[in-house]
Parts: C-alpha cells; sequence; structure tokens
C-alpha cells in the first residue's frame, strides 16, 4: 500500500485513496464535496486538471483522506506547487517535499529496527482476548477513557487500566495529548509462532460468548458437510479471496466499530 510521500501529484493520490475504497471508490467525491460544501462536478474539474484546489480545500481533503500531520503538509505542499506560477516558487515548495519525503524514510525506518514485542510480551499480550480488545478500543474515539472501555467491553475499570498499562510500557500504545494512540510496534504472529494457538483459541471462547447474545448485526456459520476432494480446494481458495478482500477494505477504513471475524475452514478427522 503507497503513502502519500511517493507521490509527487496530489490529484493522482486522491485518485489512488478512491480506489481504495469499496466499490472501486464510488460516491466518495461527492462526500468531499459535501464536506467542502461545493458542487460534486468540482472534484471532478479538479480530478481532471480543470480546476484547482485551494489551500484550506486541501486541509480538508487531507481530512477526508485520514492523513496525519506530516501527510497533511506533504499534501497541502503538492496542493501549493501545483497552484505555484513560478519556477523559483515551484523549486522552493519542491525542497520542503523533498525534506518531508526524507523525514518520512527516517521515521519508517526508526519503527522498522523496533517493530516487535519480545516474547515475554507476548506471553502476557496473548494470555487473555481483552489485551487485543483494549488496545484495538482505545482507537475508536467515543472509548476516551478506561471508564468508557470497560462500559464498552463489560470489564472491570480496575483491569482496563493495568491492560492498558502494560500497553503503554510495551509501545502497543502511545499516549499523546491525554489521548490513546497506536504505538510503534506490531502484534503480528506467523503461522509457526507459539502464540498462535492461543490467539485463535481466545477469540474463539469469546465468539462462542457471543452467540448467546443474538446480536442481529453478528453471523456466525456452521455447517458440516461432504464435498469432493477438489471442491473443498475450491472453497479453500474463496476463502483466501475473501480475507484478501476484508484486507483490502479494512486497511483505509477509519476506527468507528470494533468486530472480530473467525473463520474456520478445516478437515473434520
Amino acid at each position: 500500500m503507497q503513502t502519500v510521500f511517493n507521490f509527487k501529484n496530489f490529484r493522482q493520490f486522491i485518485r489512488y485513496s478512491f480506489s481504495l475504497k469499496s466499490k472501486n471508490g464510488f460516491g466518495q467525491a461527492a462526500k468531499l464535496a459535501k464536506l467542502m460544501s461545493v458542487n460534486s462536478t468540482f472534484i471532478s474539474q479538479v480530478l481532471n486538471h480543470d480546476k484547482p484546489l485551494s489551500s484550506e480545500q486541501a486541509i480538508i481533503a487531507a481530512q477526508f483522506l485520514n492523513l496525519n500531520e506530516i501527510e497533511t503538509n506533504y499534501f497541502v505542499l503538492l496542493v501549493q506547487k501545483d497552484r505555484s506560477g513560478t519556477k523559483d516558487y515551484r523549486e522552493y515548495l519542491e525542497k520542503q517535499l523533498q525534506r518531508l519525503r526524507e523525514q518520512s524514510n527516517e521515521l519508517v525506518n526508526r519503527v522498522q529496527h523496533n517493530t516487535q514485542i519480545s516474547e515475554e510480551q507476548r506471553s502476557v499480550y496473548y494470555s487473555d482476548w481483552v489485551y487485543s480488545a483494549i488496545r484495538l478500543s482505545a482507537f475508536l474515539p467515543s472509548l476516551d477513557s478506561p471508564e468508557r472501555i470497560a462500559e464498552y467491553l463489560n470489564l472491570p475499570v480496575l483491569k482496563v487500566k493495568e491492560v492498558i498499562q502494560f500497553l503503554l510500557n510495551s509501545n502497543l500504545l502511545i499516549l499523546n495529548n491525554g489521548k490513546l494512540s497506536n504505538g510503534i510496534r506490531s502484534t503480528h504472529l506467523d503461522g509457526k509462532s507459539p502464540w498462535i494457538k492461543a490467539h485463535h483459541s481466545n477469540w474463539r471462547h469469546k465468539a462462542i460468548h457471543e452467540i448467546t447474545y443474538g446480536d442481529p448485526k453478528s453471523m456466525h456459520y456452521t455447517s458440516p458437510m461432504t464435498l469432493s476432494a477438489n471442491d473443498a480446494e475450491k472453497i479453500r481458495e474463496v476463502l483466501i479471496k475473501a480475507i484478501n478482500h476484508v484486507d483490502d477494505i479494512l486497511k483505509p477504513s477509519p476506527s468507528e466499530e470494533l468486530y472480530c471475524l473467525n473463520m474456520d475452514w478445516f478437515r473434520v478427522r
């Protein structure tokens, strides 16, 4: 997945960002136009090089595209460069853009050197589903305190505070201006990890617990069956494609709700 720093034209980045959305971005231009209080035709004209964006509109677009501070600075400079009328000003802006690209690369390199939590931290993190649930809950704007997270997950406040402190100590969460945000470390597990069994088990036990609530927005599917070995492989391929499609939808999606996807497909022995 590319970032804004991979682009030297703000229009190309907007088109790329739209394409990551469902239905290949259909309806995104209309949503952006509504935020800018302009006609959706204006966005089409911008993307077709017929109209420029103002710096004020660039800020709105950056917010709509969920850009962080340094990404927003880069995006706005791209817009300003597009509007620039002199060679000297364009060269001045290009130097600033290059500086931001270099800063972005430095940040990525620093993060990559220390992206994984230790084995000791994994032994705690994967001991219970509440660790990943509380970590993800902290990204939801409405859950801005341990008390609200505790109420949302039906957990004791003291337990939530204890887990949040562990997540902060492990750099899985970061506290910025009193708000929790995603940390610099990853909890990704490969298939050979000794913690993968605990991770799957924790969330499947949680799924079994959730069945009793009968939430109409939830979906639980169980279907033992007999079929040919060839068709079994076809179904496996369908499920792999579905998971990849879910991942494509997930990457650009803002944090608004907390869900869990459990999918089981195996030969019964």
